[in-house]
Formats: C-alpha cells, sequence, structure tokens
C-alpha cells in the first residue's frame, strides 16, 4: 500500500482568505472563550485534535484569495484543513466522516466546506529517522506508517511530523482522480515540502 502526502497543484493561490486572527474574534463573540484562548486553541488545533464544530458559528463568509475563484479547484489543502466544493463534500462525507469534522463556509457565498483531520497514522517509529541540525533535532528525515494501522484510514496526519502534513492511501487518491477531482497532488515523498 503506497502512501501520500497531500498538497496543493503548484503556483496555486489559497481558496479562501482564511484569517484566524478574526475567525478567532468571531468564535469568541458567540462563546464562553476570550480571543487568544480561542486562538492558542487553532495554533494547537492539528497536534492536539482540536474540534472546533460545537464553536463554530454560521455564516463565516470569506473573500476568494488572490485568483483562487478563477482556479476553480474541487478541492485543496487550506492549512491544516482540507476545503471542498459542496458536491465534493456530498461525495466525501460518509467516507470522511470518522476521520474528521466538516465545517460549513462561504467564499464570497459559494458554499464550501472546511475538513478538520482528526485522526493520526501509526508511525512505523523502527522505519522512521530522525534529522539533527548541530546536534539538535530538526525534523524527520524518514517517515514511515504501520501498514495494519492506516489500511482502513482514508486520511491522516502524523504525530512525529508535527500533524503538519496530510496523508493518504491509494484508496482516497483513487477517489479524487476517478472523480477527475482538481485540486490536489500526491506526493509519494511524505516529508518534501515543496509540489
Amino acid at each position: 500500500m503506497t502512501v501520500y502526502q497531500i498538497k496543493n497543484e503548484a503556483y496555486t493561490y489559497d481558496v479562501i482568505d482564511l484569517d484566524i486572527v478574526e475567525i478567532s474574534e468571531t468564535i469568541s463573540k458567540n462563546n464562553d472563550l476570550d480571543t487568544d484562548t480561542v486562538l492558542r486553541l487553532f495554533m494547537s488545533s492539528s497536534l492536539n485534535n482540536i474540534e472546533f464544530s460545537h464553536l463554530w458559528p454560521e455564516g463565516l463568509n470569506f473573500d476568494y484569495f488572490g485568483k483562487a475563484k478563477k482556479q476553480n479547484y474541487d478541492i485543496s489543502r487550506l492549512g491544516k484543513f482540507l476545503i471542498m466544493k459542496m458536491p465534493v463534500y456530498e461525495l466525501l462525507k460518509e467516507r470522511l466522516a470518522n476521520f474528521g469534522e466538516f465545517l460549513p463556509v462561504k467564499a464570497e457565498g459559494n458554499s464550501m466546506m472546511l475538513f478538520n483531520l482528526l485522526t493520526f497514522g501509526q508511525e512505523q517509529k523502527d522505519m522512521c529517522l530522525t534529522k539533527y541540525e548541530d546536534g539538535f533535532e530538526d525534523g524527520l528525515e524518514l517517515l514511515n506508517f504501520e501498514q495494519d494501522d492506516i489500511q482502513n484510514k482514508l486520511l491522516f496526519k502524523s504525530k512525529l511530523e508535527g500533524a503538519q502534513k496530510v496523508y493518504c492511501t491509494d484508496e482516497f487518491k483513487n477517489i479524487i482522480q476517478s472523480n477527475n477531482l482538481k485540486g490536489l497532488v500526491f506526493d509519494e515523498d511524505l516529508l518534501d515540502p515543496f509540489v
């Protein structure tokens, strides 16, 4: 089973202008949390698997970022989230429901869905290699996952990597490609930061 790092296509724009400070302010107005607390939740959300659906306000509307509207991608990465058009959400919602939460947003009035991934893949630690720079840990040189753990997970993150990247197996890749969905690239180099 092949594992892929999910990336956006090269030379693309983020779909929406997602400002976590503005979202934190909006969420804090509707809840009993101050803005700094919500902001800290966002900053640590991926590594700590923080759910936002219970805090998420209705009707969040964002501007498209740059030329993203013209790109017209079906699904793409947006920081630690995936963002998708509603037909893609309808296609994926049952398949992804066990791996995270869906958060509704609008892009200049067009309904879209953010997916907050809440699932980790178990690393095969004896096959992972930490990188060192001047005697200090500096990320990973090699990352591998336990095949038994990830075989039924469409999407997952890595605690060792810091939960900054999104990974998948052939099953998710095949769903995206067989439905001709535009916006994502699947890289077998699990740690490469570039497209």
